[in-house]
């Protein structure tokens, strides 16, 4: 005769359990040798039972280093150690995301609309001789299609240089800005901003130098009169690239110190492009 549920969980127990009989059936009890059978660890058995007749069970304290006095109440005390440090790091470690810290990557236009905020802003430096020797554009409709390209590509604004030995060539305070004005008003049209770069030494004979833009008429004239207003090295060879700093504060280029005549060119670019300081214009570096 096969046995019955009962005998079955006693047989695997290893305990004698009494078989429920009907009317007419005599109760017996029997005890089966499961020396065959794998036995289930008890601990592991769960049965569902009024929570009165029950005491939880003691746990050890969670595998992480805080101690079990420490866990969070919306833990389960019923949990395997393993699960309550898992739901103990992922509460007290890793807390759920504000919405201002979801938001924080996105900024809002005028309407309610998001964007994605920008990264770096990027700055193309333009060719050294994008302004010619008779302060005209070089090669203008390639210049706008190269600034309409580079808007269309994301880029911020462009670089350039405003060489000395244009703007103020023939004469002392003469500044010639129309190259540079052409220049910066395509950049405005294309919605480019510009970095202007003051550059007060020669453009020539270095490393990348595409053309020849030497200081102006004036300076050099004065350097042939007193070669040591140029850079010497060791072995009295001059370098007309640049002016001196050992002159910088002494009246040599028609009565003006070299720090005069720089502050005065940076006036002059001030004075003659502050429509467009701020909006189209935003860094002006000096270089010497």
């Amino acid at each position: 005769m096969a046995l019955n549920l009962a005998h079955q969980i006693g047989s695997l127990a290893g305990t004698q359990i009494a078989a429920e009989v009907t009317t007419g059936e005599q109760s017996s009890s029997a005890t089966a040798n499961v020396s065959g059978v794998r036995k289930v660890p008890l601990a592991n058995l769960r049965c569902n039972a009024p929570g009165e007749a029950l005491s939880p069970p003691m746990l050890t304290p969670p595998l992480t280093p805080r101690s079990a006095a420490n866990r969070s109440a919306m833990m389960s005390p019923s949990l395997r150690p393993d699960l309550s440090a898992a739901c103990q790091a992922y509460g007290t470690l890793s807390p759920l995301e504000t919405a201002e810290e979801s938001s924080a990557s996105v900024a809002w236009k005028e309407g309610g609309k998001k964007e994605e905020k920008k990264g770096v802003p990027v700055y193309v430096m333009m060719p050294l001789d994008s302004v010619t020797n008779g302060n005209t554009v070089n090669r203008k409709k390639a210049m706008n299609a190269s600034l309409h390209a580079l808007k269309s590509a994301g880029v911020e604004g462009i670089m350039i240089d405003v060489w000395w030995g244009l703007v103020e060539r023939e004469a002392p305070g003469a500044y010639n800005w129309g190259g540079y004005a052409e220049l910066l008003e395509m950049a405005k049209k294309h919605g480019l901003k510009v970095q202007a770069v003051m550059s007060f030494h020669q453009c020539g004979g270095n490393v990348g130098d595409s053309c020849t833009i030497p200081l102006p008429k004036w300076v050099t004239e004065e350097i042939e009169k007193d070669p040591d207003l140029a850079y010497t090295d060791q072995w009295g060879r001059r370098n007309y690239e640049y002016l001196s700093l050992g002159c910088d504060t002494l009246p040599v280029l028609k009565g003006r110190t070299p720090v005069q005549c720089y502050a005065d060119f940076m006036r002059a670019f001030r004075d003659n492009f502050k429509h467009l300081l701020g909006d189209t214009i935003v860094v002006i570096l000096l270089i010497y």
